[in-house]
């Protein structure tokens, strides 16, 4: 995997380019909630096991859009002097509006090191405003304005997704099955927690895949349409 700071730099002078052209907002999928401007963004959420990963990663490479997954996501959030070049890549008047928009957000409690969840939401935040970008997890599709981008929910029947894990981590069944609830009600209890949501809430998904029956290259032929619809244009590599 890319060294996180390795992606970091990469994103910055990919939205820097787009910076310095002048229409720069007149990305397909950009536009502009309050004072700020989002997307295009693809936001994938799922259950352990649904393959929603493996969609985001090959939707990102068929794009030409970089992926954040939560791992990435955490790691940039937890490391200062990564955080502050992302955030710093934005000029002022964008910074000080997505600090404004985290404060309002922020009405839970922190969970690990102090700080840590607003952290991650400004990194969100920041991540969909500069857009061209797959978010694998983190409740990103809470966070960011849904017009700006295809908010997409991964899932399958609890014995595919723990044969897949079994096979993928050498696990026994029954180990593989207690992965799966658990991180089942991890997920159940972020999303509820943090963001006041039912992850099992249709209403806050524009397309749910069941790929109990579909490959990874099939799933993400759906996700490539249903994005291009959205956002109404042709989009690198959906073609």
């Amino acid at each position: 995997m890319m060294d996180v700071y390795d992606m970091v730099k990469k994103q910055i002078a990919l939205y820097r380019a787009y910076d310095a052209r002048a229409d720069r907002e007149q990305r397909s999928g950009r536009g502009k909630e309050g004072k700020l401007s989002y997307g295009p963004c693809l936001l994938i959420s799922r259950e352990k096991g649904a393959g929603g990963s493996a969609v985001g990663q090959l939707a990102g490479k068929r794009l030409g859009w970089q992926v954040f997954d939560k791992e990435i996501v955490d790691a940039i959030a937890q490391r200062a002097q990564v955080r502050r070049e992302l955030i710093e890549s934005l000029d002022e008047r964008d910074r000080a509006t997505i600090r404004d928009a985290v404060g309002r957000l922020f009405h839970s409690e922190p969970i690990g090191p102090p700080g840590y969840l607003a952290h991650l939401r400004e990194i969100l935040l920041t991540l969909g405003h500069q857009g061209n970008v797959v978010i694998v997890g983190r409740g990103a599709h809470y966070l960011l304005p849904s017009e700006f981008g295809l908010r997409v929910r991964m899932v399958a029947p609890i014995d595919v997704r723990v044969r897949r894990i079994a096979s993928r981590e050498n696990l026994s069944l029954k180990a593989a099955r207690v992965e799966v609830q658990t991180s089942d009600r991890e997920r159940a209890t972020l999303a509820q927690r943090h963001f006041g949501h039912d992850a099992r809430d249709p209403l806050d998904y524009d397309v749910t895949i069941n790929t109990a029956e579909l490959s990874v290259e099939a799933a993400t032929e759906v996700v490539m349409t249903a994005l291009e619809r959205k956002l109404a244009a042709q989009l690198k590599g959906s073609g």
